[in-house]
Parts: C-alpha cells; structure tokens; sequence
C-alpha cells in the first residue's frame, strides 16, 4: 500500500523542486525482492525507467477535489472491508474453539462409557456397551471427517 502512495508523492516533489511541468524520469529499483523509487539510479538490483507525466494544468482543480473525494470513499470502503475480514476471521476461530471444545467432551464421554462397560455386571453388560457404541458414533459423525 506505501509504493502506490511514493510515486504521487515524488510526481509532486518533482514537480515542485524544479518548478516547471516537463516529464523527469524516476528510477524503478528492484533488489532482494524489494521494491524503491528514486530520482536517482539505483547501485544494484533490476532497474526500470519510468516517465513521471507532466502534471495536470493548473485551471483544473476541480479534478483533482474529484479525485481526493473518491480516493478518500476508496479508502474508507477498503477499511470497512478490512474490519469484516477481521470479524469474520475472530468468528471462525471462536466457532472453531467452540467445535474443538465440544469434541473433547465427546471423547470424554466415549472414554467414560467404556470404562462403565468394562466394570458392568453381567446384567448391564449388553446396555454398557450399547452406550459406547453410541458415543463412538456420535463422536465419528461430529468430531471425524
């Protein structure tokens, strides 16, 4: 987001340190995979070349009142959709914890059924290990993919 800002801001620092409208040229520099603009050339690195265009004639502030206004809406819907991004990624990581949260005690239970079956009597026997079946199975269809 900074780079899109530099490049207007030396257009301007061009334009105001030599005080007419001709092109300069700005100096696109490439090096470790970082990316810098200069009015000078670069030492090492990929280097580009780029025409900084004349600046807009003086009579047309109306333009660029126009284009302040949409890039002040611009910016603003980018930080609305930057905040939803935010809530929606706290939402899936609360649901996750909740689902994470559910799913131990699901173990819980399927481990303590077992246990139950194993010290029933003969009587409750068949009950016992009808309930840790069932807690198996309802830990494999909410807990396993």
């Amino acid at each position: 987001m900074k780079l899109s800002f530099i490049l207007p801001l030396l257009c301007a620092g061009a334009f105001s340190a030599t005080g007419h409208a001709g092109a300069q040229d700005v100096y696109k520099c490439v090096k470790d995979g970082q990316t810098s603009y200069s009015a000078t050339p670069c030492a090492g690195g990929q280097l580009q070349i780029l025409e900084v265009p004349a600046a807009p004639a003086a009579a047309d502030k109306g333009a660029a009142t126009r284009q302040e206004r949409v890039a002040s809406q611009m910016e603003a819907a980018r930080k609305k959709q930057e905040q939803l991004e935010d809530q929606a990624r706290e939402r899936g990581a609360k649901q996750q914890e909740a689902h994470e949260k559910h799913c131990t005690q699901l173990r819980l239970e399927q481990k303590w059924a077992a246990q139950d079956a194993v010290g029933a009597g003969t009587a409750n026997r068949d009950a016992a290990q009808l309930k840790v079946r069932r807690a198996g199975e309802r830990l494999a269809v909410e807990c396993l993919h």
